[in-house]
């Protein structure tokens, strides 16, 4: 698959992060990805003037710079099947990547529509693109947290299994997380909502950046460490 960004080279530089005004550059800030036409548009703030540049596995990588405000817009040609990239913001020779993935997947056919999702490692993803009363849930091996969105200042009720119900409240952004107690990192029934998901455990093997569809949504497999992994799992949007 081919995947167009802006026309501008991408300097693979290494060495220190770019320090900024003294100090350290700031990692872009992603906020929305809007789909747009067979492509997508991805909004997001860096400091004014840095080049943002995402960069994903083979060399593939989009660039785009921020205005005198710190917005940037850059554009990816085809909505990839799946890929995880690399935020990072140059200011001169080196770049400063950030904490988070953002992961695309879809593609122009998938009757599920686009997903787009910032991976944190160890905490909950943040899902961007529409979702369910459930956007997500983290599994680090041993245990579960799950994510969505509502109404803010809401409650919103999660129990795996019947067990134990975990009351979250959503945030001024309309967002809500909840660990769930006593479950550990497995196949399992959530209700959340009052909606059932069933979200399908760790992949198999040990490949990492493995995104895959399962159980009605999309699955990602990432290895931290010799030690440690991360499995991401998104229900669809349309999910009944």
């Amino acid at each position: 698959m081919v995947l167009a960004g802006c026309t501008a080279p991408v300097e693979r530089s290494r060495g220190e992060e770019a320090p900024q005004d003294g100090g350290w550059a700031a990692a872009p800030r992603i906020g929305a990805v809007v789909r747009q036409g067979a492509g997508l548009v991805i909004r997001g703030d860096a400091p004014p003037g840095a080049r943002v540049v995402l960069r994903g596995d083979q060399e593939v990588a989009f660039a785009a710079g921020a205005d005198a405000s710190g917005r940037f817009e850059l554009h990816v040609g085809v909505m990839p099947e799946g890929m995880v990239l690399t935020p990072e913001v140059q200011i001169g020779q080196f770049p400063a990547p950030g904490p988070e993935r953002l992961l695309l997947a879809g593609g122009p056919d998938v009757a599920s529509g686009m997903l787009a999702a910032l991976i944190i490692e160890g905490g909950a993803s943040r899902r961007l693109s529409p979702g369910p009363a459930l956007d997500s849930v983290d599994g680090d091996g041993r245990g579960l947290v799950a994510a969505g969105r509502a109404r803010p200042g809401s409650r919103v009720s999660v129990s795996a299994d019947g067990g134990s119900v975990v009351e979250a409240i959503a945030n001024a952004e309309g967002r809500w997380v909840a660990a769930l107690p006593n479950v550990g990192d497995r196949r399992v029934d959530i209700v959340a909502g009052g909606a059932a998901f069933t979200y399908p455990g760790p992949a198999g093997g040990e490949a990492s950046g493995q995104i895959e569809r399962t159980d009605g949504g999309w699955r990602l497999s990432r290895l931290l460490s010799a030690s440690a992994r991360q499995t991401s799992w998104f229900p669809d949007a349309d999910h009944r």
